[in-house]
């Protein structure tokens, strides 16, 4: 039987030191519930409050630390600092020519009556509506191995006080990448995004994009109005691309085709169809340019990275059962979320440095735990991290108490003194 003290401390100091990372700036309080969360959610691979207070094992009763941990998540005011000292770390994985995905995700509640500001959302596993929240994230590709670092989250819904529209909450997270990493890198949009109010805004603010539009789109070419779906029947595609999709190889034929939109028809667009993935061709509208022939296909495989996305919620969904949470306050909601992604942003981190110990460690403890419950894929490491952690965690026999000792004051001096400090300082350079 292998004995996994040593692997468990080191994987033990890594979490805590990354949590240290994160908590720069805030109170006692505040760290010490993020700090508990982060490793309680690692420990458990669950957000559930009472598979969290069993994998702190702290000296109380589960009922005390579930208590403790629900009234701060409601309570917790720092997820600005949290999300800044995050974003530092994420900084120089980011260049001008980053690809940044972008998409929204429902956390469907269908039973649930009591929660704060439940809205109808669409539940995509089920393609039914339902009680829930939408959340919106965008994440950073990373150039080596295309992990997605996530670098903007949101928990927002329809019922909530100064809620204004679901395009709003884009914008304000559009306005934000622009703001921390300015105009460069390449926006990536599904078809939910076809709308001139996001087509607006990245055309005024000179940012580059490629959008998937849908078939009753209508736009300019050769200074006609056409249907796209008649305009991409005019032609049969120049290049071949072959791919990869959802473990089957595609043969596709994709072509390009400059076009212009009736709102903003001085602004030169250009449309990217591809053939063979389906009956219906793939509509990709975007505003880059290039005189390369290989242009056409660079889009697309661009545009084909978008489904990193959808794996980084299917992880947070799949790995620590997010979409099962036991919270009920949106305050809670959203400090819970944060956590989540912060986890999922630390496994792609690691997955940056695949020598460092806490890495090989994470990947030799996975490598004895069965096949359907690490989930292993070629497209992510994460499964196989977070497999790791919990087991190695669950091994520890110290908890958090050592890291958070008490503050002891020492009270005031209460002897009497004929002279002041500045007095026995002159007689004792005297």
């Amino acid at each position: 039987m292998k004995n996994y003290s040593r692997e468990s401390g080191i994987v033990k100091a890594g979490i805590l030191r990354h949590c240290k990372k994160l908590c720069k700036g805030l109170g006692r309080p505040a760290e010490k519930l993020a700090t508990n969360m982060l490793y309680g959610v690692a420990a458990a691979n669950s957000c559930h409050l009472t598979e969290i207070a069993r994998g702190l094992d702290e000296e109380i009763t589960i009922k005390k630390t579930v208590d403790r941990l629900s009234r701060g998540l409601r309570q917790f005011d720092g997820h600005e600092v949290v999300w800044e000292n995050h974003l530092k770390q994420v900084d120089k994985y980011i260049n001008e020519t980053t690809i940044y995905p972008i998409d929204e995700s429902d956390l469907a509640k269908p039973n649930s009556v009591a929660m704060e500001a439940l809205h109808e959302v669409h539940d995509g596993s089920t393609n039914k509506i339902v009680p829930g929240y939408m959340t919106l994230e965008i994440t950073a590709l990373t150039h080596k191995t295309k992990t997605p670092l996530p670098v903007y989250e949101r928990v927002f819904s329809a019922a909530e006080k100064g809620f204004k529209s679901q395009d709003d909450e884009v914008l304000k997270g559009l306005r934000f990448l622009t703001q921390r990493y300015g105009h460069g890198g390449i926006r990536v949009l599904d078809r939910g995004y076809d709308a001139n109010v996001y087509m607006r805004y990245f055309i005024k603010a000179k940012e580059k994009f490629i959008i998937r539009v849908k078939k009753n789109r209508m736009v300019y070419h050769n200074e006609k109005s056409i249907n796209i779906e008649e305009l991409a029947n005019r032609y049969k595609g120049k290049c071949s691309l072959q791919c990869t999709l959802h473990g089957e190889t595609v043969y596709c034929k994709v072509t390009e085709v400059p076009i212009c939109l009736p709102e903003f028809s001085k602004y030169p667009l250009c449309i990217v169809v591809v053939y063979g993935f389906g009956k219906i061709p793939m509509y990709l509208l975007t505003n880059c340019s290039s005189n390369d022939s290989r242009f056409c296909i660079a889009i697309v495989k661009m545009y084909l990275l978008r489904w990193r996305i959808e794996e980084h919620f299917r992880f947070k969904k799949l790995q620590y059962h997010f979409e099962d949470f036991r919270v009920r306050s949106l305050c809670a909601i959203r400090t819970l979320h944060q956590v989540v992604t912060l986890l999922a942003g630390y496994m792609a981190l690691l997955t940056q440095e695949p020598n460092m110990v806490i890495t090989c460690v994470l990947r030799d403890a996975a490598l004895a735990i069965p096949r359907s419950k690490k989930r292993r894929t070629k497209l992510m490491l994460h499964y196989e991290l977070a497999a790791g952690f919990a087991k190695l965690l669950q091994k520890t026999t110290a908890n958090l108490k050592s890291h958070f000792p008490p503050l002891r004051f020492r009270p005031p001096c209460l002897q009497l003194s004929l002279l002041s400090q500045y007095d026995w300082l002159r007689l004792a350079s005297a």
